[in-house]
């Protein structure tokens, strides 16, 4: 039997409790410290497991501290992988729910593996003793906002003009519970599902759990790798989408038997006790020790906690910040502080309004190779108003020298932001999916986020407009995509790129579907 501490979310701990396991878990509360938790045990723990929680992030204080083997299960990584690198330096082996991320762990030289997301599949049975009436044709759960998942909503609204279908779920007071949920999808005759990734989703399991059929986007990702398509789960293309529907609505007798062979798998193979006797499995070999990661931890947290205060502000962002000074601050005095995280703690000192120490240590990351340095220090000119050393600074991060865009009126125009995001293409700094930067610091932006503000700013600008609808389309964002296309069209009709952009967007964001 293992005593094992749980941070993070309650993910496992039913699973780890009903495997005969002990869980240990101290107050999910940031800052809050592990050596006092750690002074009242009676049982010392044999392992820790953190689980990224989907809520409030939280992060206690001293887990670089303990010396006991330490695994993390990095959750939604196609959307965090860019602090979790960062976090994963902590632990002796770092799942991902998204296979592609375990081999970018690896890239980082940690113990990535693949974890593929489960579900309780007990909460998903039904206590009727019949099969529940099939009353609508399409079944969704799952946020809908046009704002922020416009390619969801115009899929929901194509399938809603030619089938009955019943949505629920939502944040806040529309959100539902795993009871109502798997009513919903017993009752439908396919369960409908949209990521904004590709790849194993846990609404997926839900409903294949509950005995429902899954009709789902056809996309990358590792879903091929536990479902056969076409036998366990049905997919379709955003043209074909009606067609795929009515065919796989005319046969009752098949989708009854793909739902049932579906559900035996799931159940045989991906409730949440599956994953946790693997994670126990891998775990096994594990030797007490190993983990302290020295002290190059200080470097790894505090960047860690700089991104996350960006990532969720609200959640003590302030006071993370703080921490990450801090953490940041002693790697610098022992000589093991990263170019990266001499760059933060530059950010920082301009936050604090210590410009003289932002741009020593700014000029040192430059000098040490990171790049975006350069940018910073171009941002923190401009806001001194010292025009000429901003240029200056821009032309070397971009490339351009002498040439780069005029900052007489003292703010950086269309062209200027264009052309630092096209540096930041060049660089590989595209976009953090499901996440804006554009209300922090310019030095902190994506390609993205200029271009953004480029068009905001000119949106009759011909380059930034193919510029900004490329990136979207590219980034799995079509209806975004088709908006900003037909922007720029409008003050550019015939345009052949914002044309083609336009035309393609409108068919991956279920505008033109048949």
């Amino acid at each position: 039997m293992y005593n094992i501490l749980c941070l993070g979310s309650e993910y496992f701990h039913e699973a780890f409790v009903s495997l005969g396991h002990k869980v240990l878990a101290p107050p999910h509360a940031d800052g809050f410290p592990l050596a006092h938790f750690f002074d009242r045990l009676v049982d010392r723990p044999d392992l820790l497991v953190y689980t990224d929680h989907l809520g409030r992030h939280a992060w206690p204080d001293g887990l670089e501290e303990l010396d006991i083997p330490k695994v993390y299960y990095a959750v939604d990584t196609p959307i965090n992988f860019w602090w979790q690198k960062h976090f994963g330096s902590l632990f002796d082996i770092c799942y991902a729910d998204q296979k592609p991320y375990a081999a970018r762990f690896q890239d980082e030289g940690l113990d990535g593996r693949w974890l593929p997301v489960a579900v309780n599949t007990a909460a998903y049975q039904s206590a009727l003793a019949a099969p529940e009436e099939k009353i609508y044709d399409f079944g969704f759960v799952g946020v809908l906002n046009d704002q922020v998942r416009g390619k969801r909503g115009r899929l929901i609204q194509s399938l809603s003009s030619r089938f009955r279908l019943k949505t629920l779920g939502d944040r806040g007071p529309g959100w539902a519970g795993p009871d109502e949920c798997a009513a919903l999808y017993r009752q439908s005759r396919l369960v409908v599902n949209e990521n904004l990734f590709p790849g194993v989703t846990t609404r997926m399991f839900e409903a294949l759990a509950s005995g429902a059929a899954l009709f789902t986007e056809k996309a990358g990702g590792d879903l091929g790798e536990i479902f056969q398509p076409g036998e366990d789960f049905a997919w379709f293309e955003p043209r074909e989408m009606l067609a795929a529907a009515d065919y796989w609505l005319s046969d009752e007798a098949r989708l009854s038997k793909m739902a049932a062979r579906a559900r035996a798998k799931v159940l045989s193979a991906h409730d949440i006790s599956h994953r946790a006797e693997k994670l126990l499995r891998d775990a096994a070999g594990l030797s007490p020790g190993r983990s302290r990661p020295g002290l190059e931890a200080w470097d790894r947290l505090g960047r860690t906690f700089f991104l996350t205060s960006l990532r969720w502000p609200g959640d003590n962002g302030r006071q993370r910040l703080l921490r990450a000074e801090s953490y940041l601050s002693r790697a610098e005095k022992n000589l093991t502080l990263s170019p990266e995280g001499r760059f933060m703690l530059g950010h920082i000192n301009r936050l604090k309004g210590e410009p003289d120490q932002a741009r020593l240590r700014l000029h040192q990351a430059w000098e040490e190779g990171f790049l975006r340095a350069g940018l910073g220090l171009g941002v923190l000119f401009m806001a001194q108003n010292r025009l000429g050393e901003a240029a200056e600074w821009f032309g070397r991060y971009t490339g351009l020298g002498v040439d780069f865009p005029d900052l007489a009126d003292g703010r950086l125009n269309a062209l200027a932001l264009k052309e630092l995001g096209d540096r930041q293409m060049e660089l590989g700094e595209i976009i953090i999916p499901g996440f804006n930067l554009l209300p922090h610091d310019p030095a902190l932006w994506q390609a993205f986020e200029f271009y953004l503000a480029a068009h905001r700013g000119r949106p009759d600008h011909l380059e930034v407009g193919r510029a900004l609808s490329g990136l979207l389309l590219n980034a799995g964002a079509p209806a975004e995509a088709r908006d900003v296309a037909a922007a720029g069209l409008e003050h550019h009709p015939g345009d052949e790129t914002l044309s083609l952009i336009h035309s393609r967007a409108a068919v991956d964001s279920y505008v033109d579907v048949n």
